[in-house]
């Protein structure tokens, strides 16, 4: 019972504080804006010819006078001449590995650390100072192609840092 009067007194504190502070009272620059643009209209079609001006007709004596915030000057966007195209080396991923040949792997890893074969599938480890990788490859129409990878630590029930056996291995591909 104590729960269902609490949050009733809870939304409606809620819709007190959201309702307060948005009055046409009060001096909201937003709104102000919005009646100064839609009073201009109607004061240009009705008087174009009267000295009455717009700015005359908003100053409100009623109200106390306030600073506006000064409107930030505009900077002016220059087109490049040439487009550079700047190549992603942070979205490195052990999936683009997937579907090389065993030769194309070596070329680019080199030989691997160890070689595990069982009928149609081969699994190359590479040991980087970060993390092992290890890389399946299935036997298809007599060329073996990359088919899983996956990374491990290098402690038995250790921790990997992704991102630094990555960086290691960027740097071995270069």
């Amino acid at each position: 019972m104590k729960t269902i009067l609490i949050k009733i007194i809870f939304c409606f504190c809620i819709v007190i504080s959201i309702n307060a502070c948005h009055t046409f009272e009060h001096q909201n620059i937003f709104i102000n804006n919005i009646n100064k643009n839609s009073s201009e209209v109607l004061l240009d079609n009705k008087n174009k010819k009267s000295k009455l001006s717009v700015k005359n007709s908003i100053r409100n004596n009623e109200m106390a006078p306030i600073n506006l915030p000064k409107q930030t000057e505009k900077v002016q966007k220059v087109a490049l001449q040439k487009q550079v195209k700047i190549p992603r080396t942070d979205n490195f991923s052990l999936d683009k590995f997937i579907n090389w040949n065993e030769k194309k792997l070596i070329k680019t890893l080199g030989n691997s650390h160890f070689v595990k074969e069982e009928g149609k599938l081969k699994n190359y480890q590479y040991h980087f100072k970060e993390c092992f990788i290890d890389i399946f490859l299935l036997k298809k129409n007599e060329i073996y192609l990359v088919n899983y990878v996956e990374t491990r630590p290098t402690k038995l029930n250790g921790k990997i840092n992704i991102n630094a056996c990555f960086e290691e291995i960027k740097q071995n591909l270069n």
